[in-house]
């Protein structure tokens, strides 16, 4: 079976889960995998035959395809920054709108002399590794309540050889901070903000297989994880440092009123590259 003919059959298969369009970039993108070439190349090797191996391998990805597992789970990989990290069950999947929320916080920090910064559920560590690389005089710092998750950040920051120091730590627990010694210049975090009434409208590769706790927020306190890292941002920020986070739109008026509550100033809030509200900023 050459290459084209393996991605026309799995395209086929996975079309009762997606549409036409995105069983297509998904069949791509495993065989990009599956074969080593990247996305540039893989056109030019169409008409190359399968190894017996890579059918082998197919065959069983395909069945965990076709069950709804996302692609970046059965290849272990997801790109995010322009580089390669691990993923696993245990993380959530980088998304691309996260990738504004690394600029941001790389363009913002890009003046500050040796900044200190802190990533609050640092998940796949996709975030603090790549602030890392991008700002190597940076003391970067990442935490996250799950010790698997953990487990995968640190491998990928071994992976980049990025020097980001790593703790366990539930945002909700203001009164006992990992690193109460430091004082940062910004913390940033993408912390779960999807509430549960959505988990409908949402696919099946999602809730069936990403980390619920790193999604989802109850629908009677949907910004709970924004008033803790406040809190945390009023004990751990620098003067004028900044709190810069990823957010769900519906709950922006909400979240921007709390912070204003707790103390926080100069709150500014910022779209995606959709034009969607995303990211708010405060200041200590």
């Amino acid at each position: 079976m050459t290459i084209r003919e393996s991605i026309q059959e799995t395209t086929h298969a996975l079309q009762p889960l997606y549409d036409p369009r995105e069983a297509a970039a998904v069949a791509k993108y495993y065989h990009a995998f599956l074969t080593g070439f990247d996305n540039w190349t893989l056109p030019l090797h169409y008409n190359d035959e399968l190894t017996e191996e890579q059918e082998r391998h197919l065959w069983e990805d395909l069945a965990r395809l076709m069950e709804g597992c996302p692609v970046q789970y059965v290849t272990g990989e997801a790109d995010f920054y322009g580089r390669t990290f691990t993923v696993t069950p245990a993380v959530l999947i980088p998304r691309p709108e996260t990738e504004e929320l690394v600029q941001m916080a790389v363009r913002t920090m890009r003046t500050v002399e040796h900044p200190r910064i802190w990533d609050i559920g640092t998940g796949s560590g996709c975030i603090a590794v790549s602030i890392a690389k991008e700002l190597p005089e940076a003391e970067v710092f990442a935490t996250d309540i799950s010790t698997e998750a953990l487990e995968v950040a640190r491998e990928n920051a071994s992976r980049h050889k990025a020097n980001v120091t790593f703790a366990q730590h539930d945002m909700r627990e203001v009164a006992s901070l990992p690193f109460p010694e430091r004082q940062f210049d910004l913390i940033v975090s993408n912390p779960p903000y999807i509430p549960e009434r959505d988990k409908k409208e949402m696919h099946r590769n999602v809730t069936e297989h990403e980390p619920a706790t790193a999604l989802f927020v109850p629908d009677e306190d949907p910004i709970w994880c924004y008033r803790a890292l406040a809190d945390i941002a009023k004990k751990a920020l620098k003067s004028d440092g900044r709190l810069m986070v990823e957010t769900y739109h519906q709950y922006h008026d909400l979240l921007i009123q709390e912070w204003q509550k707790k103390g926080l100033l100069d709150i500014t809030e910022q779209d995606d590259i959709n034009g969607r509200p995303r990211f708010v900023v405060g200041k200590i």
